[in-house]
């Protein structure tokens, strides 16, 4: 017979959204489905993140959440009708849906019931719960005393003796270590920690250590009522006791409340899904002592409060090679660099002026100045960056790798490297025309051995790059560098006429640009860079002449391609003639600082802001490197053109240079540039006769009167003399000088006869109007001997010095002073 079935009648929402379980019209319920992602939510899973306390937590089903593992707003909506279910009982519908708090309502399929939102939770309760959890264990250390104040009054109330309730405090005590042994035993037993019956073990141990202590608390509960039932508190007696039980019970519960504390210290911590963890995380490997000590050690003496970058830290910790030189015979220590942070986003400028942060660093870290790098980051100067290295990688000599090193197509040469291993690059010229330089350091610093690497590389350039050197010391630091180079100036006269040949070059080459409208000088083979090193230049700038040369040569020469590249000890204006002007034209180029030896030349140095003071640099290497001991010659900071606010050492070209001049087969292999044809004939007789004028210099030996400036040496020179040093009332009667013969009365004549024909009408003569009558009169002699008869003239009388290069000819004019004169010679 046929039946039928009856279906119930749509319900409201009955087209809404899948459900969650699909139930049959026989009240039996399908496989649950996947839970869909409601709207709003990342994903399904279930566990979440509580945004209020951070801590992970467990569901019994998924609950939506967002990217961030938080939960959404979402709440589960269930149906309230409970259902039948198959071998009796009851149990709530499965028909749920996560739904917002202003979503419409929805309702059950199967009742036509509302879902309802879960029920809220009972806030005292759950704070109740919540106070349990975090301070149960804590007031359990509380029923001691609770106990003992309460047998105490009871048993006052029950008429008790003390003496009784003393003794009752053993069978107490036994009680209670029977009781709880057995209580510990059973659940042991039940969480298959130990196995019924088992007598040994390191958890049964346990188990009798934690009875033991429960028993001698119940005794000294059960003493500690005995002694308060036996006196009065209202009694000193009394106080004292009740006072040192107190005590004894604070001391006691002491490490309970402290393991108490740490358990909510841990339970406050995020939780971690530690099975997740055991499968994508790495294995924990050991701290590295090295990042450790230089972590810790940056936080309690640097980045401290009142330290000298207080309110930083250090992150991004990296280790950094070795120096492999000599590492089978010594101790190498770790190099490490990290990054330099504020704690406060952008509270902290790296590059402010710190003069004492790199050396509080380097003894912080127990290591030399030279060890310790720290610059700002060039793009960020809220964060800056460190390298200490111990085993200093600049310890180890590099030799200069010739000609390689030079990049004549972007005018430039690599000269050393830094640190950081990073090549220190030294710029000829750039864009806008010549870059000058400023090279200073203290003797033994390593500024000569630059210069020569640079005189190397010019005269390996091409014909791009001319060089003209001016040194008083005779060239002695540069060896036979001085015979290679176009033009060597050895005294402060032939510097003069270099300069004024100079000036003379870049008038014609401004010139020549106008003429062929070439606003930016490029280097050629026609018209090349030219050089003008000045070495030691303190010792003759202060000349009006030269001084003002150079001021020209530097404001203007860089335009039509002439560098100056002044040397001195002191970079002070002071030492470049009291001009400022120079200092900084040279500045702008390119300033390359060696080691100094005061505080002076350290300032005038480096710009106020740069976090390196080149006096603090060592003499010789820290016993950690490849070259404990040797010389630090060559370490150097570099500012301007490709600077760097950290140290870097300049490379070495050996003790003979000649190796860079000529190959194997003795053939010259320089390449300098060309003073061109025009060039030639603006100079004239300064640059054609350079060479013929450094053979007579050389020959005729250094002047008396060039030994200090202003002629003070022929002072001190006519000082020295016996009749001069001598007070008058000791002097010997003047006996007649011995009649001169040969060459020295021939000067002294010519000089005198010289001296009487230039004088004025006043009889007073200039010294350069006497050197220009020699010349008139066709004499040809040298200095010293010209000087030496000036002072053998002033020492007979016959000439008077009114001021430094200013004398006088006594009676000009008259024959019979002058007879007497030379009578008295004789």
């Amino acid at each position: 017979m046929a039946t039928t079935t009856h279906r119930p009648a749509p319900l409201p929402n009955s087209d809404a959204r899948a459900r969650h379980t699909q139930p049959n019209i026989d009240g039996h319920t399908r496989k649950p489905a996947p839970t869909p992602v409601p709207v709003g939510a990342a994903k399904m899973q279930n566990w979440y993140i509580d945004p209020t306390d951070d801590r992970r937590k467990r569901m019994p089903y998924d609950v939506p959440v967002d990217g961030d593992n938080q939960r959404t707003a979402h709440l589960r909506y269930q149906c309230p009708r409970m259902r039948n279910v198959n071998g009796g009982g009851k149990e709530r519908c499965g028909e749920f849906e996560w739904l917002l708090p202003g979503d419409p309502a929805v309702h059950c399929r199967a009742h036509g019931e509302q879902l309802v939102p879960p029920k809220q939770p009972n806030r005292l309760g759950a704070v109740l719960r919540e106070t349990r959890r975090m301070y149960g264990d804590t007031a359990k250390t509380l029923a001691l005393p609770a106990a003992a104040f309460t047998t105490e009054a009871l048993a006052g109330l029950a008429d008790v003796a003390p003496a009784e309730l003393g003794i009752a405090a053993l069978p107490a005590a036994g009680l209670t270590y029977y009781m709880t042994k057995r209580t510990l035993t059973r659940r042991a037993v039940a969480r298959n920690r130990i196995e019924r019956g088992q007598r040994t073990g390191r958890r049964v141990v346990h188990i009798k250590r934690r009875a033991t202590r429960a028993a001698l608390a119940a005794g000294e509960g059960g003493l500690w009522a005995a002694a308060l039932a036996a006196t009065d508190i209202n009694t000193w007696a009394g106080r004292i006791i009740a006072a040192a039980a107190i005590i004894r019970w604070a001391v006691g519960v002491k490490p309970w409340w402290d393991r108490c504390e740490q358990r909510r210290m841990f339970a406050d911590l995020p939780q971690v899904d530690t099975t997740a963890v055991v499968e994508t995380a790495p294995p924990v490997e050991a701290p590295d002592p090295v990042r450790t000590r230089a972590v810790t050690t940056w936080a309690m003496l640097i980045g401290c409060q009142g330290g000298p970058l207080a309110g930083t830290e250090l992150v991004d910790y990296e280790q950094l090679p070795a120096c492999e030189v000599g590492a089978s015979i010594r101790t190498r220590l770790p190099n490490w660099k990290a990054k330099v942070v504020a704690k406060v986003d952008g509270s902290i400028n790296m590059r402010e002026q710190r003069p004492n942060l790199l050396g509080r660093i380097a003894a912080a870290y127990k290591c030399t100045y030279a060890d310790v790098s720290f610059s700002a980051d060039p793009s960020d100067l809220s964060t800056g960056w460190l390298r200490v290295q111990p085993d200093n990688p600049l310890a180890e000599t590099k030799l200069w790798p010739g000609t390689v090193a030079n990049d004549w197509k972007n005018g430039r040469s690599r000269i050393g490297r830094y640190d950081d291993g990073e090549d220190i690059w030294y710029q000829w010229w750039t864009k806008t025309g010549a870059a000058h330089d400023l090279i200073s350091g203290c003797t033994g610093s390593g500024k000569s051995e630059l210069v020569a690497q640079l005189l190397l590389a010019s005269l390996h350039s091409n014909g791009l790059v001319l060089d003209w050197v001016g040194d008083p010391q005779g060239g002695q630091s540069y060896g036979s560098l001085k015979k290679s180079v176009d033009w060597f100036a050895r005294d402060k006269s032939e510097i003069t006429l270099m300069l004024l040949a100079a000036l003379k070059e870049m008038y014609r080459r401004n010139d020549v640009l106008s003429a062929n409208d070439i606003k930016t000088w490029r280097p050629t083979k026609s018209m090349p860079l030219l050089v003008i090193t000045l070495d030691e230049v303190q010792s003759f700038i202060d000349d009006p002449t030269i001084l003002e040369m150079v001021e020209k040569l530097v404001g203007m020469g860089r335009k039509c391609g002439i560098k100056m590249r002044l040397i001195t000890q002191i970079p002070a204006a002071y030492n470049l003639g009291g001009s400022t002007y120079i200092k900084e034209q040279l500045k702008a180029g390119q300033t390359i600082i060696f080691r100094a030896m005061t505080d002076v030349a350290g300032r005038s140095a480096v710009d106020g802001d740069c976090p390196i003071d080149p006096t603090e640099l060592p003499d010789v290497w820290g016993k950690h490197t490849c070259a404990a001991g040797e010389t630090t010659a060559g370490l150097m900071y570099m500012q301007g053109i490709n600077g760097r606010d950290v140290y870097g050492r300049a490379d070495y070209t050996g003790d003979d240079m000649s190796v860079w001049l000529v190959d194997a087969d003795g053939q010259s292999t320089l390449t300098p540039g060309v003073f061109g044809r025009e060039a030639q004939q603006e100079s004239g007789p300064l640059w054609g006769d350079r060479k013929q004028r450094a053979e007579l210099l050389l020959a005729a030996g250094r002047s008396d009167a060039d030994l200090l400036s202003g002629g003070k040496a022929i002072e001190l020179l006519e000082a020295a003399a016996v009749t001069q040093a001598t007070p008058a009332h000791l002097r010997a009667p003047q006996q007649p000088a011995p009649p001169m013969t040969g060459s020295g009365r021939v000067s002294r004549e010519v000089v005198f006869d010289a001296a009487v024909q230039a004088a004025n009408e006043a009889g007073q003569v200039t010294k350069d109007e006497l050197i220009a009558q020699l010349a008139r009169m066709g004499e040809q002699m040298k200095d010293s001997t010209r000087d030496k008869a000036l002072t053998d003239l002033m020492a007979d009388r016959r000439l008077r010095r009114i001021k430094n290069g200013f004398y006088e000819v006594p009676g000009k004019g008259s024959p019979s002073l002058f007879d007497q004169a030379s009578g008295a010679a004789q």
